[in-house]
């Protein structure tokens, strides 16, 4: 069983108990326990994690790897995409994979920083006038490379949907100058992108763009603001829990 799979039934057991008591509330992101896998394609995996939201794995060498994590949350009329896969075709492909197991169109894409693991697919994305969400510092490093964001924000910013609550936060720099962070409060899933290392990460991995003095200390602080946080989903690799804040911080030492 793949590791990202393994945690994610252990912590449905663990938190089975107080969930059942949570799913009157209109809010509520209830995890599942059973658990839904779908191979769309040979570079995507979705992974069911809760009633209206999924872990996307993709693959960025497109070589049936899979190693590139992202968010599908899907409300009663939006669906929302974090993070793109790192190529047009690729992206396209996975559009066209939601739409046909959602019977509708993803309506919005977040981007949690530049880089082409988050942004590859922007290009296909405006084409198909999905809208664009990300940091101001996110845009202007797009611009180079004409990739456009549709709306920008510099600390917070809520992105209004049917009944689910989604916030993205700018807490400083870490892997690279502009990495957020996305909340969703009411399943305590925080998709932490680049900015985290998966638990089963051993070094700092690509730091060309990273600030290095800054990216425990940012951490820190998004440690500090989710501390019930449940679920963690770093860039790459396994998804994790609290746990996953340390881990970083101990790697960036």
């Amino acid at each position: 069983m793949k590791p990202v799979h393994l945690f994610f039934l252990i912590v449905v057991l663990l938190n089975s108990f107080s969930l059942t008591a949570q799913k009157e509330e209109r809010h509520d992101i209830v995890l599942l326990d059973n658990v839904n896998f779908d191979r769309v394609d040979k570079n995507l995996e979705l992974t069911r994690l809760a009633d209206k939201v999924w872990l996307i794995q993709s693959s960025y060498a497109c070589n049936g790897h899979l190693d590139c994590n992202h968010l599908l949350i899907v409300d009663r009329k939006d669906i929302v995409l974090v993070n793109t896969p790192a190529s047009d075709s690729l992206t396209a492909i996975l559009l066209n994979c939601i739409e046909k197991k959602f019977k509708r169109k993803v309506t919005k894409v977040i981007v949690s920083h530049f880089h082409d693991d988050s942004s590859g697919g922007l290009i296909v994305i405006g084409k198909r006038g999905i809208r664009s969400y990300a940091s101001n510092m996110t845009r202007d490093l797009l611009k180079p490379g004409n990739k456009s964001i549709d709306f920008v924000f510099t600390d917070s910013l809520n992105i209004p949907l049917q009944t689910i609550p989604l916030k993205l936060y700018y807490f400083g720099a870490g892997h690279s100058i502009d990495n957020i962070v996305i909340w969703l409060s009411a399943g305590k899933i925080l998709f932490g992108g680049c900015l985290m290392k998966s638990l089963d990460s051993t070094d700092n991995g690509n730091i060309k763009d990273a600030d290095l003095q800054a990216w425990p200390v940012t951490v820190q602080k998004v440690k500090d603001r989710f501390r019930d946080v449940q679920t963690v989903i770093p860039g790459h690799g396994m998804i994790g829990d609290a746990s996953v804040f340390d881990h970083t911080i101990e790697i960036l030492k």
